[in-house]
């Protein structure tokens, strides 16, 4: 019987809450309580990493204190505990990281001076290796756990053996991620492991204060997963135990490990209070038991090393780490025109426009705005439909096309949404269609995971106002994953909501695309019919960036228009003339366009379907305005801030001296938007238009 059959782990399960021992291999004064999982030869490799890993924690805390490096978030204490999960791991798993995890990212593979590089202010730092499975830390607290979920389920459709390690602190525990991570790994049979450093503190706040379970590790229970707590300053221990959850979580069962080890160091080297709040006696405490030093005082029992080479160990070390810094000093500053570069897969008009504005000729470097599209629908068969039916072709027609591409959230799946946009994709395509639990920044979270696990998401949420709770994963992570990591890894997929009053219920009839619009590393899209609906969503998907879909739920059912059924596409960012005339130019997009419509007929107009906000197609609403003299502009969302402010901004910057009149607004107002009965109050009709055109005329 081997040496990892005869230990036994007291994982927690249902009914069997009350276990608080920690597992536990090496004691804190270096005697066994079961026997190593490992032989000696990779017990000396190991400690010859911890050793590392506190020499580079000592340098770069040194590195910050000198403004050399910024803020660093230090991980003595916790060396075993990272070094020890990652060694468990097989090189093709993958690891999803917290911002601590410093000794575990350079375990996995990452030169420990791109760390410095991060830490310094240079992005380049996260621009992960293509050889390493793991992707960039998190920075907001407990938000990367749910990409590991994504990657999990990737890794699940695809058919691998592959497990996901992610980790969190104690004080990650109490954030809703944490929860929706742990539910969404239940309900899927993922292949996760959610590791907790529970290193006693967030910050400030003690774990006692944190949670009032006996266990961070007995949560497990409540999500149908394995839990248990780990010596997190036992390597040993905390290797085995991760082997053998990661064998557990290969075959569809998640784990929750709890990581039982202490922070010794400060919070950040920009916050230096809170380590002085720590008990003197309960450091001294933890000194005690630190992971080094314990693994030390059984190769001195042993005799395995004499003092004298455990000594060259530490210089070893340290002039491994003085190497890495030296790297990281001879580093070639970043291109300045980094910060325009890798904000979508090729920078918009915009980004080039202002980064001639910023660097003049040095800009060209970014490339050329792109090339006129010329638009042409295919011949051939049509059918009638509405842009309900418009968009389900299009996703039926590119699923079929392309493999990678899935649909999910809340009722999209058996139900077919609420609306029915996604009826009859799962009967034809199976698991690539899948049902949620109520969690938008879960379903956020997971469509950054799948798209870097190799998929094309397409996330549905059930209504506008349904994606707020998801806009921190959208804003942070989707929208910024590209430039954050210099392009190693790109976002693309698909986020889909219906939107606009419908005299529905509170928080049903919103239009939040200015927070979109607003976000950089985003594309925004809004259909006004059912031609551009199929055409725009192909090319969405076909898009390399992660695109913002809005469906006016007002247009769902009508008007009915022949759309081909043969695959086409309509471009991104690319404006539509639908009416042509000379005195007054009228922007709309979305249900609205059929409001400027109306309210233009009795005039000579220019009418202009946007469909794209981001990136707005500046240039057709100018050239326009430059022949009529005049603009209005047409939306429902409220006016302060919103679309219209920025083309009015555009043409005043541009067009000015073409303009004969001030520019009109025809917005909804500043309100939160009423209920059934008041609603129509509020939303833009016809006459509302024709009433700003005949101002703007009157001049």
């Amino acid at each position: 019987m081997t040496a990892i059959q005869r230990s036994r782990l007291d994982w927690i399960t249902e009914g069997e809450i009350g276990i608080v021992e920690p597992f536990q291999i090496i004691a804190p004064d270096g005697t066994l309580k079961g026997e190593l999982p490992f032989d000696d030869k990779f017990l000396l490799s190991l400690h010859r990493e911890l050793v590392f890993s506190r020499a580079f924690d000592e340098r770069a805390i040194n590195l910050s204190s000198v403004r050399e490096i910024g803020t660093y978030a230090p991980h003595s204490g916790q060396e075993a505990t990272q070094i020890g999960m990652i060694r468990a791991l097989r090189p093709t798993d993958w690891f999803v990281p917290m911002y601590r995890d410093n000794a575990a990212m350079i375990a996995k593979g990452l030169p420990p001076e791109m760390l410095l590089e991060y830490w310094a202010g240079d992005e380049r730092g996260l621009r992960i290796p293509r050889d390493i499975r793991m992707l960039p830390f998190g920075i907001p607290v407990a938000s990367q756990l749910l990409h590991a979920v994504g990657l999990a389920k990737s890794t699940k459709l695809g058919r691998s053996t592959d497990v996901v390690l992610t980790t969190t602190g104690d004080g990650g525990t109490s954030k809703g991620d944490f929860h929706e991570a742990l539910n969404f790994a239940g309900v899927y049979s993922l292949p996760l492991i959610v590791g907790v450093e529970n290193n006693q503190y967030a910050i400030s706040l003690p774990r006692s204060d944190q949670t009032r379970s006996k266990t961070i590790a007995q949560k497990a229970v409540a999500y149908g997963a394995y839990g248990l707590l780990v010596d997190g300053n036992d390597v040993a221990a905390v290797y085995y135990s991760t082997a053998q959850a990661a064998e557990k979580a290969r075959e569809g069962q998640p784990v929750l490990l709890e990581y039982f080890t202490y922070r010794l160091s400060y919070h950040t080297t920009a916050e230096l209070v809170s380590h002085k709040l720590q008990p003197e006696e309960e450091l001294a405490y933890w000194r005690e038991r630190d992971p080094i030093a314990r693994v030390e005082r059984y190769i001195k029992r042993k005799k395995l090393l004499t003092d004298d080479e455990i000594k060259r160990v530490y210089d070893d070390a340290r002039a491994r780490v003085k190497e890495a810094v030296e790297r990281f000093r001879s580093n070639e500053k970043p291109d300045p025109l980094d910060i325009f570069r890798y904000m979508y897969s090729m920078p918009t008009p915009e980004l080039l426009e202002e980064a001639e504005e910023r660097f003049g000729e040095l800009a060209r470097a970014l490339g050329s705005p792109p090339a006129e599209y010329a638009e042409s629908l295919p011949e051939g068969e049509t059918k009638e439909l509405n842009i309900r039916n418009s968009v389900n072709l299009a996703l039926k027609q590119e699923m079929e096309r392309e493999q990678k591409i899935v649909v999910f959230g809340e009722d999209v799946a058996r139900n077919g949404g609420v609306f029915q946009v996604t009826r009859g994709l799962l009967d034809e395509f199976g698991e690539r269609v899948f049902d949620t639990p109520l969690a938008e920044g879960a379903i956020a979270g997971m469509f950054l995971g799948l798209s870097v696990g190799g998929f094309i998401p397409v996330a549905e949420f059930q209504f506008d106002g349904f994606s707020f709770p998801a806009f921190d994963q959208i804003f942070n992570h989707i929208a910024r994953f590209r430039n954050r990591t210099r392009g190693a890894y790109s976002v693309r997929g698909v986020v889909r909501f219906p939107y606009g009053a419908v005299h529905s219920l509170e928080h049903h009839s919103d239009s939040p695309e200015s927070y979109y619009v607003h976000t950089p590393g985003l594309k925004v899209v809004v259909p006004s019919n059912p031609v551009d609906a199929k055409g725009l969503l192909i090319s969405a998907l076909r898009s390399q960036d992660p695109v913002v879909f809005m469906e006016p739920k007002r247009l769902y059912d009508s008007p009915r228009v022949q759309v081909p059924l043969a695959e086409y596409t309509t471009p991104i960012g690319k404006a539509r003339v639908i009416r042509s005339g000379d005195d007054v130019t009228v922007v709309g997009y979305g249900a609205m366009t059929a409001v400027a419509l109306e309210g233009a007929k009795n005039y000579s107009a220019d009418v202009i379907d946007l469909r794209t906000l981001s990136p707005l197609d500046t240039r057709t609403i100018v050239e326009s305005v430059e022949k009529t003299g005049r603009l209005v502009v047409v939306h429902e969302a409220p006016r302060t801030l919103g679309m219209g402010a920025e083309i009015v901004a555009r043409v005043c910057d541009k067009a000015i001296l073409s303009l004969k009149a001030p520019i009109k607004r025809v917005t909804g107002y500043d309100i939160v938007d009423p209920l059934a009965r008041l609603e129509d109050y509020n939303i833009p009709g016809p006459e509302r238009v024709a009433k700003a055109i005949s101002q703007v005329l009157s001049y």
